[in-house]
């Protein structure tokens, strides 16, 4: 998955977080959740990186 798909998906997942955030409040099962799901796309994200980072010049 390119860099850009990554992105897209972090915003989206960003801007649900706030969304549920504001709607519901910070200690909300969904919000909860949802910061589950962004911290596992930044994690995947920072993944990606880092393995083209090892890769032999």
């Amino acid at each position: 998955m390119g860099n850009d798909s990554h992105r897209d998906r972090i915003e989206e997942a960003r801007q649900e977080l706030n969304r549920l955030a504001l709607k519901y409040g910070m200690q909300d099962v969904r919000v909860l959740r949802q910061s589950v799901k962004l911290d596992a796309l930044l994690n995947e994200y920072t993944d990606c990186l880092t393995d083209k980072d090892d890769l032999p010049d």
